[in-house]
C-alpha cells in the first residue's frame, strides 16, 4: 500500500516540476526577494521587521500561486484527459489514489518552498549584513519556525483542493471553492474579534446573532489565521511550545479529516 501511494506521489512531484506555470511563480518569487535587499534602505526605522515580514510574506504568496495554479491542475488532469481509468485499472484503490496525490503535491509545495527559503535566507542575511543595528531582536530559530508553518498552512491547502477535486471534475470549481475556504479561513477570526467588541454591537445590527454564525463556521473552515507567525519573527517575539504543539496538531487533524471524507467521496464516484 504504502509502496502504491509513494510511487503515485513520485509520478505526480515529476509532473508538478514539469509545469511552465513553476518557472513564472520562481521567477516572481526571486524577483520579491531581490527587490528586498534594493528597497532595505527605504525603511530604516523597522528595516528589520519589513525584511523579515516580506520575506514571509513572499513565501506564502508563492505557495499558493503554487497550490491555486498548479495543485489543481495536478488533481485535474487524469480526469481531464480521461487517464483517470487508466491510472484505476492499474492495482491502485482509489483511497490510495487520494493519498498518493495528495503526497505528491505536498512534495512538489514542500521542494519549491524549500529552494525559496534558501534564497530568503540569503536575502535576510545580506541586509542583517549590511545593516546589522536593526535586527538586535532576530532569531533564526523563530524565522524558520515561522516558514514550517507558512508550509503547513499550504499542506492544509492541498488537502482542501484535495477534498474539493473528489467532488467536481472541473477545476475551475476546484479553484472557486478552495480560494473561497483559504479567504474565508484567513479573515474569520479578524471578524469575530471584531464583533466581540462593543463597538461592533453599536455599529453592526445583529452582532451577537452574527457572531455566534460566525462561530460555528469557525468548526468548518480551517482557521489559516492561526498559522500566522510573521508578526513574532519581525519583531523577534518568542514563541509558546504549547501555542506551536496545539496549533500543529490542529493542522494534522483537519488534514487527516479531509482525505479521509475524499477517499470515501472519491471512491464512490462514478467516471463517463
Amino acid at each position: 500500500m504504502i509502496g502504491r501511494i509513494w510511487a503515485l506521489a513520485l509520478v505526480t512531484f515529476k509532473e508538478g516540476l514539469r509545469d511552465r506555470s513553476l518557472y513564472g511563480i520562481f521567477l516572481f518569487a526571486l524577483f520579491v526577494l531581490g527587490l528586498n535587499v534594493l528597497v532595505a534602505g527605504f525603511f530604516m526605522r523597522d528595516l528589520g521587521k519589513v525584511t523579515v515580514d516580506m520575506n514571509l510574506s513572499a513565501l506564502s504568496f508563492a505557495g499558493l500561486l503554487l497550490v491555486f495554479f498548479i495543485g489543481i491542475n495536478l488533481m485535474a488532469k487524469d480526469i481531464d484527459k480521461k487517464t483517470i481509468h487508466l491510472v484505476l485499472s492499474k492495482p491502485f484503490s482509489r483511497g490510495e489514489y487520494i493519498w498518493g496525490k495528495f503526497t505528491g503535491l505536498v512534495m512538489f509545495v514542500g521542494a519549491t518552498q524549500l529552494v525559496l527559503l534558501v534564497f530568503s535566507s540569503a536575502t535576510v542575511a545580506v541586509v542583517r549584513w549590511m545593516y546589522p543595528n536593526f535586527f538586535a531582536g532576530f532569531s533564526w530559530g523563530i524565522f524558520i519556525t515561522a516558514v514550517f508553518f507558512v508550509f503547513l498552512q499550504h499542506v492544509l491547502l492541498c488537502a482542501i483542493v484535495v477534498f474539493f477535486s473528489s467532488l467536481t471534475s472541473s477545476s475551475f470549481i476546484s479553484l472557486i471553492f478552495s480560494l473561497a475556504s483559504y479567504i474565508v479561513g484567513i479573515t474569520l477570526e479578524e471578524v469575530v474579534f471584531y464583533l466581540r467588541t462593543p463597538t461592533a454591537n453599536e455599529e453592526v445590527a445583529g452582532a451577537e446573532f452574527l457572531q455566534r454564525s460566525l462561530e460555528v463556521v469557525t468548526w468548518l473552515v480551517p482557521n489559516f489565521a492561526a498559522f500566522d507567525f510573521k508578526l513574532e519573527a519581525a519583531h523577534g517575539l518568542a514563541l509558546e511550545f504549547s501555542h506551536l504543539g496545539v496549533t500543529f496538531g490542529y493542522a494534522c487533524l483537519y488534514i487527516m479529516l479531509l482525505l479521509i471524507l475524499a477517499s470515501v467521496i472519491f471512491s464512490r464516484r462514478e467516471f463517463n
